[in-house]
């Protein structure tokens, strides 16, 4: 049977932003692109490499067929932001590619950074996405009551204070919250607040939240 996939596609992770933490050997493999598919954020990281640059937006399904096409003839590495392997782009690669073709190149989840920076471990913890999802409300809920550490990806509807309004209508109370902003970056912001006290909270930008049992 003939190989489909010449070359494998090598998904990259980024890390949480700042471009000092992305592995020598993702760099390495970013410059062997033919071509470069992310997002436009992560694109601006690598200026100077040589390859065409595929801008992925909302096209996840559509670009995910182009990438196993051109995959066929041409190197094609694919950024993506965090970790590949924690709630990443790189899972609907790999379901149409297969994990012999592909090969991920781990980064620093924005997770691990944000409990690190408030000096908590992590292997204890439960995690959930509330990132363009609208159905985990009661998962939240029932995490959070039932784990004393809860990491959660966030987006520009679910915020910190909507986090709070859902986690008190649910019964939670007894958690501290800690707000992680613009991780790495130089407007970086660490909160650390009550339920209560978060439903008032404003922020902009990247958010990581941690729900920790008082």
């Amino acid at each position: 049977m003939v190989e489909r996939y010449k070359n494998k596609v090598i998904i990259v992770g980024c890390g949480p932003g700042l471009k000092a933490y992305i592995s020598p050997k993702a760099l390495y493999n970013v410059k062997k692109a033919d071509i470069l598919v992310g997002s436009r954020r992560l694109l601006k990281l690598f200026p100077g490499v040589d390859a065409e640059k595929i801008i992925l937006e909302k096209n996840y399904n559509v670009l995910v067929n182009r990438i196993a096409d051109w995959s066929s003839a041409r190197q094609v590495v694919v950024l993506v932001s965090g970790d590949p392997c924690f709630f990443s782009y790189s899972r609907l690669i790999i379901k149409k590619l297969g994990r012999e073709s592909c090969s991920i190149i781990p980064g620093i989840s924005s997770i691990q950074l944000a409990f690190a920076a408030i000096g908590e471990s992590w292997d204890d913890a439960c995690f959930i996405s509330l990132h363009g999802r609208d159905s985990e409300y009661a998962q939240l809920v029932k995490k959070a009551g039932v784990f004393a550490k809860v990491g959660i990806l966030t987006d520009h509807k679910n915020t910190p204070a909507f986090i709070a309004r859902q986690l008190l209508a649910g019964g939670i109370q007894d958690r501290r919250m800690f707000v992680c902003e613009n991780l790495s970056l130089p407007e970086e912001r660490i909160l650390e607040t009550d339920l209560a006290s978060a439903v008032n909270i404003k922020t902009n930008g990247s958010i990581v939240v941690i729900i920790k049992k008082d």
